[in-house]
């Protein structure tokens, strides 16, 4: 299992099978998981969005400014097409990792 991680645009190795992947997901890991992508009111913004849609952050995930106070970033709702599609085309302009099939429209 693998994971395209918005806070570095890369390809992070999970080091488990889907099975194990299963099995932690019930465990509550995910819960620590995101600790760091998750700002005061996350709960009830996510709860608002409809399944085709994701949560746009600025200034992005990636930068400096939202990792030093993701409280202060402005965000809504858009469609998760956008959310990934943006992640894909910095992930390209910025070269740490090939978006792979993120990157196709």
């Amino acid at each position: 299992m693998t994971y395209f991680a918005p806070d570095t645009l890369e390809w992070e190795a999970m080091e488990m099978g889907h099975s194990g992947w299963v099995s932690w997901l019930l465990s509550g890991s995910l819960e620590t998981f995101y600790d760091g992508l998750r700002w005061p009111g996350w709960r009830e913004e996510a709860a608002a969005l409809a399944p085709s849609q994701g949560i746009a952050v600025f200034p992005f995930l990636w930068s400096k400014e939202a990792q030093a106070d993701l409280a202060a970033t402005s965000r809504r709702a858009v469609p998760m097409r956008e959310v990934i599609g943006v992640a894909a085309d910095f992930a390209r302009q910025m070269g740490p990792a090939d978006p792979g099939f993120l990157g196709e429209a």
